[in-house]
């Protein structure tokens, strides 16, 4: 198949894939997360509970129970995720009721007691107890077990502890599995006492065994709080003034044993019941307990209105405690269904009804982290992130088609066509799109082009050659590809990573990148080579201004390798320096890294100062809290914002708070509330944890992939490279007093793919040159190398930055400092693949025995006497050959073995400027023969022969009008001579 035939095929692939994008796009809607629709997202950890412990399979049916529930409360397009092996993250687009949230994820634990028969300390109907049991003194019943034998077959779920004080025995807190998770609970608390408290537990434990107890509660013995007759939403729980009951604790049924529930209305009171559905198994317990109750109440003698009771203890409440009547049900009550009668409202009888229906957790959840963002919030971030992505890839273009002219033009199609393909792909899969991931698309932007320029420089290259306009694009392409899909290997390999180890935004961010970073490389093989293949036999082809194929090249002649001092210097000092600014100062931690709660308002109407926010928070019992205030335009009219930072609040307080600014600053109602984030440390440390394995895993995929596609001693070069743009990265944001987020973190983990992708381009360069210019020093080929590839790197740095400057000035205060840390390591990326990567690579290579020797061997020719002055001036030809030892390329030397440095296909030669010029494949001349005339080259400009300050000539000196490039090859077959006559 000829290459324009094979060329239009692909391009009618790459149409009809845009066609059929584009009927995606316009019928598939996109799914927006968290923060571009508003809503709440929670991040919940599994903690063991009883016997049960956090493994795949807890995790996996705490999920079902979730989206479950989810479902019944019939919210859109949630979003539910397993993080690591024991954290579920559960976003809920559109919910910003945080009741509604805590209701979804309450960890509700239901169990049914036969009560008397559990009650611990009872004796019989109408007898005496033997200590008071229901009481309001915890204590009393926490001793009372602790000397209590507990009966056959209760729940192997670990004894219960309690902290009280020594004087009074008042009560602290608990239940907890042991002393630490007690002392965990105090020190994540939002009162500063109960701090306090962990603190001096952790720092002076002989003071607090004198003031603080702990008690356990043996396994086999519960401790409820009776909130029968109380409002069943927020009852007095026991040890706070609730009345507290020790059962045994023998359930007769548990959650699991319930298939469904509903809420309903009793036919005779009219007030809200819950209805039960009991499986094949739970009903047949249910009958079975049932029978029992009615059997004890007849052996006791009681009248059948006080007949025994079950109680339904739901997280460590009783709910109810209903009896069973005999003489309404003589044989208990059968058929698999029963009613729940309780203190319920139509919306607590409902919410009970939908949480016993999805089911019990079989692990404990605890809540890490919380958020809500208003839809307001939602809509100005992502119109902020459209159009910073719309602008970003309009720049780009504009640079293309300025600098590459008609290429330009093809490569801004292709990066329509790539905007297009990875819209499709986002609605087919579907992607929730996200600020980080909006962050990761435009990223990608300047990831599409450069494949785009590694290919035209090469193309250029081969046309600069001399070559025709259809073997210019077939050798670009050919030799252009592998250093594209090296580098977006590298960046595959970090982004992969991220995603496997990451939380939900940064997550989102590493999705959005994996698959811009595919496509692109769809678009920059397929589809630009497709339309180069069509246009190339075409007169628009031919036209120099047009198509600037041989534009004139860039010549640099900075010698890289040879100030390696003074490159490290320059580098390395703010590294030093961020030593010192992080070592004394640190990094100023985001509130993903601390516990705490983050509340953002914007005022409509008033427009407060810091001053009267501080002062109304104060008189709400908030004295201590953060005050930040902001100002910012939207829809053309000014808006005084505030961010209000506390220690990590519950429910309650969060109302307080919010209903003080609200009262006090007359807001209508609740929708001047932007943003509630609330974290606990557990979050911040697990967000390090990632991080930590990101960075290690990808440290060893790269080495692994450089050791197969290059060399294993390249590696340590590059991660140099990589270590410094990140440190330099967080330096930075060290002396400006930033927040390091999770968004950061994701920022900066991304610069460990980008820093590498730009060194694997010079890497490439390196390898090429190597099979080329075999013979040279190594420092010569990687400064070579660099300099053929510093005309990329330039424009490639450039292409990525002008969307991530658009992002800073564009995306809001949301993704600022996100896209800051990109810009940091993008710009560092750059230069140290040039200064860092590419010189250590070099002296290490040097310092090989294999290269010593032949720098060695070179040196000795360099040395060596030539004794036939009578033919050429010694003196001069020394100096004349070390001057074109410095410039020349691609010459072989004769003596070497044949095995250690064969001939490549052509031989390039060294321009007075470095650059190589390929002499394509012109056949060598036969040497002469020994009693041949020998030819002396001309010596190069600024050498001079020691007689009479001519350089030396034979023949007349002109050697019949060679041209000055094919001096080289006079050069080899003259030294070739000289050796030959040179004395053993």
């Amino acid at each position: 198949m000829t290459l324009r035939r094979r060329s239009l095929l692909f391009l009618l692939v790459v149409l009809g894939l845009v066609g059929a994008s584009i009927a995606v796009i316009a019928i598939k809607p996109t799914v927006l997360g968290l923060d571009l629709q508003g809503g709440s997202q929670v991040i919940l950890q599994g903690r063991p509970l009883g016997e049960a412990q956090v493994d795949s399979d807890s995790i996996r049916r705490s999920v079902n129970v979730i989206n479950n529930r989810v479902n019944k409360f019939g919210v859109s397009e949630p979003e539910i995720q397993t993080q690591g092996k024991d954290q579920i993250s559960v976003s809920l687009p559109g919910v910003t009721d945080p009741n509604t949230l805590r209701d979804l994820i309450k960890p509700t634990q239901l169990f049914f007691y036969n009560y008397y028969d559990n009650l611990v300390g009872y004796t019989s109907f109408q007898g005496q107890q033997t200590f008071p049991n229901p009481t309001t003194d915890l204590f009393s019943l926490v001793k009372r077990s602790q000397i209590t034998t507990p009966k056959d077959g209760f729940q192997k779920t670990g004894p219960k502890v309690y902290l009280f004080r020594t004087d009074g025995h008042q009560f602290v807190t608990g239940p907890g599995s042991t002393r630490a998770d007690v002392i965990s609970t105090l020190a994540n608390s939002t009162k500063a006492s109960d701090r306090a408290i962990a603190t001096l537990y952790r720092t002076n434990r002989s003071a607090f065994n004198r003031q603080y107890d702990f008690q356990k509660v043996p396994e086999g013995f519960v401790i409820v709080t009776d909130g029968t007759g109380t409002d069943r939403a927020n009852p007095p729980l026991c040890g706070q003034g609730g009345p507290c009951v020790l059962l045994y604790d023998r359930p007769g049924l548990i959650g699991s044993d319930i298939s469904s529930a509903r809420r309903n209305f009793d036919n005779l009171t009219n007030k809200p019941v819950v209805e039960l559905d009991f499986s094949g198994g739970g009903g047949r317990k249910f009958g079975q307990i049932t029978r029992d109750l009615v059997r004890e109440s007849q052996a006791e003698g009681r009248p059948a209105d006080q007949s025994r009771s079950f109680a339904v203890v739901l997280d460590g409440v009783i709910i109810t405690n209903p009896i069973v009547n005999f003489q309404d049900n003589p044989g208990g009550i059968q058929g698999g269904r029963a009613q729940i009668e309780g203190n319920f409202t139509d919306s607590s009888a409902s919410t009970l009804a939908d949480q016993i229906s999805s089911g019990a957790f079989p692990i404990k959840l605890e809540v890490i982290s919380q958020q809500t963002v208003s839809a307001t919030l939602g809509k100005q971030s992502l119109r902020q992130g459209l159009v910073a992505g719309l602008i970003g890839l309009g720049l780009v273009m504009i640079f293309l088609i300025a600098y590459y002219r008609f290429l330009g033009m093809i490569a801004a199609l292709a990066l329509v066509t790539y905007g297009l393909l990875f819209w499709a792909v986002a609605k087919l899969i579907p992607i929730t799109l996200t600020l980080p991931g909006i962050a990761g698309l435009i990223l990608t932007i300047g990831v599409a082009a450069d494949a785009n320029v590694v290919i035209f420089e090469r193309v250029r290259e081969e046309a600069r050659a001399g070559r025709p306009g259809r073997v210019a694009v077939l050798n670009g392409y050919r030799r252009g590809i592998t250093a594209i899909i090296d580098a977006n290997v590298v960046t595959l390999i970090t982004a992969v990573i991220l995603f496997l180890f990451s939380t939900a935004g940064p997550k989102g961010f590493a999705l959005t990148l994996i698959i811009g970073v595919l496509l692109s490389l769809f678009t920059a093989v397929l589809a630009t080579q497709a339309a180069l293949g069509i246009l190339v036999d075409t007169k628009i082809f031919q036209n120099e201004r047009v198509m600037g194929l041989h534009q004139r090249e860039i010549r640099w002649k900075f010698d890289f390798v040879g100030r390696w001092k003074l490159w490290l210097l320059i580098s390395f000092v703010p590294m030093i320096a961020g030593v010192f600014v992080i070592g004394i100062g640190g990094l100023k931690p985001g509130l993903d890294f601390k516990s705490g709660t983050k509340i953002t308002a914007v005022f409509q109407q008033a427009q407060p100062n810091d001053g009267q926010v501080r002062s109304t928070l104060a008189s709400a019992g908030f004295g201590d809290a953060k005050v930040q205030t902001f100002t910012r335009t939207r829809n053309g009219q000014p808006e005084r914002g505030v961010e209000i930072q506390t220690e990590t609040l519950n429910q309650t307080q969060q109302n307080r708070l919010i209903g003080s600014l609200q009262s006090r600053f007359n807001q209508p109602d609740r929708s001047f509330i932007e943003q509630i984030q609330s974290v606990g440390p557990t979050f911040g440390r697990e967000i390090v944890r990632r991080a930590i394995y990101v960075i290690l895993f990808s440290f060893l995929a790269i080495i692994l992939y450089l050791a197969i596609r290059f060399e294993y001693k390249l590696a340590l070069p590059a991660l140099l490279s990589v270590i410094h743009d990140v440190w330099l990265a967080l330096t930075i944001y060290a002396i400006l007093g930033l927040e390091v987020t999770s968004s950061t973190v994701a920022a900066l983990l991304t610069i460990l793919g980008y820093s590498l992708y730009d060194v694997v381009i010079v890497f490439d360069r390196i390898r090429e040159n190597q099979r080329l210019l075999q013979g040279q020093p190594y420092r010569q080929i990687v400064n070579r190398s660099v300099h053929e590839t510093l005309t990329r790197s330039i424009i490639t740095s450039i292409l990525t930055l002008l969307p991530i400057i658009v992002l800073l000035i564009f995306g809001g205060p949301t993704l600022r400092d996100f896209a800051f840390a990109l810009f940091i390591g993008i710009l560092s990326g750059g230069v140290s693949s040039i200064f860092i990567s590419a010189p250590l690579a070099a002296l290490w290579k040097e310092r090989e025995p294999q290269e010593r020797r032949r720098e060695a061997r070179r040196q000795k020719r360099a040395a060596a006497p030539v004794t036939d002055s009578d033919i050429v001036d010694v003196e001069a030809l020394a100096r004349a050959e070390a001057q074109l030892d410095a410039q020349m390329g691609g010459v072989r030397a004769l003596d070497a073995p044949p095995d250690e440095a064969p001939v490549p296909e052509r031989e390039p030669e060294p321009a007075p400027n470095g650059a190589p010029v390929d002499r394509g494949h012109e056949e060598p001349e036969e040497p002469p023969a020994a009693d041949e005339p020998v030819p002396v080259p001309d010596a190069p400009e600024g050498v001079a022969e020691a007689g009479d300050g001519q350089a030396p000539e034979a023949d007349g000196g002109t050697d019949g009008g060679r041209e000055p490039d094919q001096q080289p090859e006079r050069v080899r077959r003259h030294r070739q001579v000289q050796r030959k006559r040179r004395p053993r």
